[in-house]
């Protein structure tokens, strides 16, 4: 999969002003950034799949007592 990002000059600026109050380098901000945005999309699909699951009734509910009573 491939994803283009793209950053305004305002967005560039701030990574600057970030990374610069970090100590660390712009590139190894913006590649950590990155990787948290692509993280937070996939943990949200994953979301999105799992509401759609319920919605279509794909799901099982048990009670605290039956799931008790299945570790035993």
């Amino acid at each position: 999969m491939v994803y283009t990002v793209e950053f305004t000059e305002n967005d560039t600026m701030l990574m600057q002003d970030i990374a610069k109050i970090k100590q660390i380098s712009v590139e190894s901000f913006i590649v950590d950034a990155v990787r948290k945005a692509a993280q937070n999309a996939a943990y949200t699909a994953k979301l999105d799949r799992a509401d759609e699951q319920i919605r279509q009734g794909k799901v099982v509910f048990k009670t605290l007592e039956e799931l008790e009573a299945m570790a035993k």
